[in-house]
């Protein structure tokens, strides 16, 4: 056919990579877009945390932003440190999950583990777990 299209043009150009575990937490059909994206980013570990701004020479302290005087870090940020544990811990209880909070690739272990589809309980908490990513990162900055 002689008719552009964007699809055809996506699928031509773009690179394929291999399924990560975690996509459906992502990209789940009631994702808010931009918590999406930042939750995206740190599973990928692609946030510029102070660790990593630190490392590259563009901060002279690491010191976490919620004073809790350790070291940011992606793992810290999410959600090992006080001022985020007890959000997270807060936004659980909201989805009725009482259970201790753990090291963040625990944290998706049991999401993924939890994942019981399209169901609205799942769907909430994959939601929660976004916009908590997303809106600490918004605090972070």
């Amino acid at each position: 056919s002689n008719s552009f299209s964007t699809m055809q043009a996506w699928q031509r150009i773009r690179v394929r990579s291999a399924e990560v575990d975690w996509h459906k937490l992502v990209w789940h059909p009631v994702r808010i877009p931009k918590h999406a994206f930042c939750l995206w980013l740190a599973l990928r570990r692609s946030h510029k945390n102070r660790d990593k701004l630190l490392a590259i020479g563009v901060l002279h302290t690491a010191s976490c932003v919620f004073n809790c005087g350790k070291v940011e870090s992606l793992e810290h940020l999410f959600f090992q440190c006080p001022f985020t544990l007890n959000i997270w811990k807060a936004v659980l209880a909201m989805c009725n999950v009482l259970r201790p909070i753990v090291q963040w690739m625990d944290e998706i272990k049991w999401m993924l583990d939890h994942d019981r589809g399209h169901k609205f309980p799942t769907l909430v908490r994959k939601l929660g777990f976004a916009a908590s990513v997303y809106h600490l990162w918004l605090e972070r900055n």
